[in-house]
């Protein structure tokens, strides 16, 4: 198994190895899988006409879509690692969560990036409870 991480950032040519990699027919195994992550962009590369070849050779492919608003407030709790540490009451308030995702557009990354940088800024301001503005006010540093 071989995963390539971030490859949207392949150049034309490295599409072109894999195709010649991949290009095996076996009786009932293949030698090698793998596997491709990457940004959006990622799934229009490999639509561009000069990869059709190396693209038909992919056996299953998966686009991740944006949360919604409530994902996004399971996905914030599912990652709260303050209750692990034993405090009760959530971090964020309502509001702050809806700040949040539409801030994020609901992109998992963005909504990591964005919750860290309120918990480090709530950190420093010694804060128990953050709100609406310390989402608006860690945005503005990202």
């Amino acid at each position: 198994m071989i995963i390539f991480d971030e490859a949207h950032l392949l150049k034309h040519e490295n599409f072109y190895e894999l195709q010649i990699i991949s290009n095996f027919s076996m009786d009932s195994t293949d030698p090698a899988l793998f596997i491709l992550s990457g940004q959006p962009h990622l799934r229009d590369k490999l639509l561009n006409l000069m990869h059709q070849a190396f693209n038909q050779r992919i056996t299953l492919k998966f686009n991740m879509t944006p949360l919604n608003k409530e994902e996004t407030l399971h996905y914030i709790h599912h990652h709260d690692q303050l209750k692990l540490a034993g405090r009760d009451q959530d971090i964020f308030n309502q509001n702050a969560i809806e700040a949040i995702y539409k801030n994020s557009a609901g992109i998992p990354r963005l909504i990591n990036a964005l919750a860290l940088k309120c918990l480090t800024l709530g950190a420093l301001e010694k804060k128990e409870l953050l709100t609406e503005e310390d989402v608006y006010a860690a945005s503005t540093e990202l």
